[in-house]
């Protein structure tokens, strides 16, 4: 199983001259804890969670607390591998990237939703979650 399968694929984003005041609202409206950062031409550029927005002036600018270390993964890799990369790096989603285009996040809920039975298999998605993720939630 990969990335692709277990994704997300409608982002939400946020421009990198935004408020803090919008990137607040953006992520509580969409029930989110990171937004993506992008560019004008539509790259990912950056991260900036709900930790990084929480005690800063509302008028701040998302591109003055934005981490601009962007950890990324791309869509063929395969799930346990993705697992591996959040946990050492203490991270609960990553954006999935092709090329350099932004194609969906995966986050720790993601994996959650892969179950590892007592013989390690992996299961597949349950057809409700796999189609909840093609809509974008």
């Amino acid at each position: 199983m990969t990335v692709q399968d277990v994704m997300t694929r409608r982002v939400v984003t946020i421009g990198a001259g935004e408020s803090i005041a919008h990137a607040r609202t953006k992520m509580r409206d969409a029930g989110v804890h990171q937004l993506v950062v992008c560019s004008r031409e539509g790259r990912a550029i950056g991260v900036i969670g709900a930790a990084d927005v929480r005690e800063v002036p509302d008028h701040g600018a998302v591109r003055d607390f934005m981490s601009r270390k962007l950890l990324f993964i791309r869509p063929d890799t395969s799930v346990s591998a993705a697992a591996a990369f959040m946990r050492e790096h203490a991270i609960g989603s990553l954006p999935v990237l092709r090329g350099t285009r932004l194609v969906g996040i995966v986050t720790v809920s993601d994996m959650l939703d892969v179950v590892d039975d007592a013989h390690g298999r992996l299961h597949e998605l349950v057809p409700a979650a796999r189609a909840r993720r093609r809509r974008g939630r």
